[in-house]
């Protein structure tokens, strides 16, 4: 069943009708799904496995099992703790959640129970290897602590608390992965020494050191070698937290600098949230679905946030309910390994069942005080109005991201530009990334959504798509950026020039080989096996091909130097249906170096039941295909809109500019 929100606060919340209490209802609603599987008050949270690659598999080695349900306790209690803070007695399905946690915490960290965790430090000398998941849950457990301090840590004994302590001191002093992982050492550490516990302080700056060294700038971090909702839901969650509790008092010059960037993040980030608050499926680890908004919430502990609250609360509000007013959410009680449904190929082996719990983060809220201007300030629209019909972008050299905003359509889109992927990776790849069309997988038989495909013609091969995104900058209103296409020598720079719902791609395609080419559209879900209506037409004589389902649709033009456009059905590629349709623009060339050409096309997409009109499938006024652009770049293009805009598309040493 759906979470529906019931006597909506429609005064304070015009958007989404959510108030606090609601949010409090959101969260019972969660744990209620959780409890079912609970065998009884010393039992632990222990959720069915969900089929496929997700841990534990038969024959892992048994810390694994013990580290799934480290998982169960520690990310629902990040949703419980808020809950039990503000109603000390709350209960869900029968159960006291103050007194479960509080039992659960310490059978977990006792070595005589049989829930015990087990030391990072017995564990790496046993099994040979320095890195567990109990590191990630370990800060997961202190953020809850902090967040219950008053009702959980401060009901434990000495003894009590020194036994919980024993355990994530070990945790915190263990070795951890170099990337948003460091954020769980220190937020362990910082927690032990506000306790009063020792904790090795050259080993917490080092940690902390390196977390502002991966800073990118315009607010994002990068996480290993990418860009994606980690610098968010990682980097800028766990700042804001540390600074209010931890980093203002002891560490104030490393506070005042997290505080900066995120305040930089404050200017922005917003916009990569639909007018309804629904939040892009980009990178990894989409399972934590809402957690792309916790950033938001966490800004207000900092000391001097930027953000519009009743922008922030709507967001973050929507995007909770982007997930749990949909009846595909849960499986069996409990979200999905999935976007919406269960979705496989989402899904990554270091992930389980407790996994997509990680978007517990966003109850962050429920631990800013009620009198916080997250929760008085009326909801509001934010920046949408300004924008009307037309589209407000932005361009983040740092991360090499283009934001856009659509008012049209009420979708934000974004445009990734360093993503050093050698092969194709739908989670970072893809060409652009919109907050109502979730993405597919690479499709071999044929065209992909929202990527270049390619075959080898004269070889039995499949559609193998393109790979290593690079950014080269913005240019006249021109976004350039270069993929590498698989085949001998061949690449693309591509232009991506944004209109009002849609772009005009310019792409310089510079194929060695011969080969059929393909460009997908965003893609059309049969939500409830309704198939999509699929229209061919001529716009002033260029072919054009429409897709429309589910409250939305899609359009292409092809332009120039393409052959033909077309749709095709896909078969569990698309995380929303089972079945989609994805329209494409295709050409083939049948002789090795056919000539450097410029491929020009018009991608629109609506999100109501409107048809296109003729004037928004016929944006251009006059384009002029220049043999060498101005710089002497071969293959630019001069183009003119009917709105009267012009733009110049010089691939002026692309080869030089980008980066990754």
């Amino acid at each position: 069943m759906a979470f529906k929100v019931a006597d909506a606060h429609t005064s304070l919340s015009p958007l989404t009708g959510m108030g606090r209490e609601h949010w409090l209802q959101a969260g019972k609603y969660l744990l209620e799904g959780v409890f079912r599987h609970v065998k009884g008050p010393g039992a632990p949270i222990a959720l069915p496995k969900q089929p496929g690659k997700t841990y534990p598999q038969p024959d892992d080695p048994p810390w694994k099992h013990r580290a799934a349900e480290f998982e169960g306790l520690a990310r629902t209690f990040m949703i419980a703790a808020p809950l039990i803070a503000e109603q000390p007695d709350v209960s869900v399905a029968g159960y006291s959640l103050r007194h479960y946690y509080a039992d659960q915490i310490l059978r977990a960290t006792d070595p005589a129970a049989p829930q015990y965790l087990g030391k990072i430090s017995e564990m790496s000398v046993r099994y040979k290897t320095p890195l567990f998941q109990h590191t990630a849950e370990g800060a997961a457990l202190c953020l809850g602590l902090l967040m219950s301090r008053k009702v959980i840590w401060d009901s434990y004994t000495k003894a009590q608390k020194d036994q919980v302590a024993e355990v994530l001191g070990d945790y915190a002093h263990a070795m951890t992965n170099a990337h948003n992982w460091r954020w769980f050492n220190v937020m362990m550490g910082s927690f032990l020494i506000d306790n009063g516990y020792e904790v090795d302080r050259t080993m917490l700056l080092d940690h902390l050191h390196n977390l502002l060294a991966y800073y990118a700038g315009d607010g994002w971090y990068r996480d290993g070698k990418e860009f994606d909702f980690y610098s968010a839901w990682a980097f800028q969650f766990y700042g804001p937290l540390w600074c209010s509790f931890y980093g203002y008092q002891r560490e104030p010059r490393i506070a005042a600098a997290i505080e900066s960037h995120h305040r930089e993040l404050q200017k922005t980030y917003p916009m990569l949230f639909g007018r309804n608050g629904h939040s892009l499926m980009w990178g990894r680890s989409i399972i934590y679905r809402c957690a792309a908004s916790a950033p938001l919430v966490a800004a207000f502990l900092l000391r001097q946030p930027l953000l519009d609250p009743g922008w922030a609360r709507r967001i973050a509000s929507g995007n909770l309910l982007q997930f749990l007013s949909r009846h595909d959410l849960l499986c069996d009680g409990t979200p999905s390994l999935g976007f919406y449904g269960t979705f496989e190929p989402l899904v990554q082996a270091y992930s389980c069942a407790a996994s997509p719990f990680w978007l517990a983060k966003i109850f962050t809220a429920l631990h800013l005080p009620a009198d916080s201007p997250f929760w008085t300030a009326r909801e509001n629209d934010g920046d949408w109005p300004a924008i009307g019909d037309g589209h407000k972008t932005v361009v983040l050299n740092g991360p090499g991201l283009t934001v856009t905003q659509h008012g049209k359509t009420g979708a934000a889109e974004l445009r990734p530009g360093k993503a050093p992927a050698a092969k194709s990776n739908p989670s970072y790849t893809r060409l652009v990334y919109n907050t109502h069309f979730p993405g597919e997988e690479d499709n071999p038989a044929g065209a992909t959504a929202c990527a270049y495909s390619i075959r080898h013609l004269g070889v039995q091969m499949p559609f193998m798509c393109h790979s290593n995104l690079r950014f080269c900058g913005h240019v006249g209103g021109v976004l350039y950026r270069q993929i590498d296409i698989p085949g001998w020598m061949s690449h693309m720079s591509l232009a991506d020039i944004v209109i009002p719902g849609g772009v005009i791609r310019v792409d310089r395609l510079s194929i060695a080989i011969a080969h059929e080419l393909r460009l997908g559209h965003l893609p059309i879900p049969h939500v409830d096996g309704i198939s999509a209506t699929v229209v061919k037409k001529q716009i002033d004589g260029r072919p054009a091909v429409i897709a429309a389902g589910a409250g939305r649709s899609v359009a292409l033009v092809a332009c120039r130097s393409w052959d033909a456009v077309d749709a095709e059905t896909h078969e569990k590629l698309n995380p929303e249906a089972p079945t989609s349709t994805v329209v494409y623009a295709t050409r083939q060339r049948k002789t090795h170096y056919s000539g450097m050409d410029l491929a020009v096309c018009v991608m629109l997409h609506r999100t109501d039941e409107k048809p296109f009109t003729d004037s928004e499938l016929s944006p251009i006024a006059a384009m002029e295909y220049l043999d060498l652009a101005p710089s002497g770049a071969p293959a630019g293009l001069r183009l003119e809109l009917k709105t009267g805009e012009k733009f110049l598309v010089d691939f002026d040493a692309v080869m030089g500019k980008w980066t990754v």
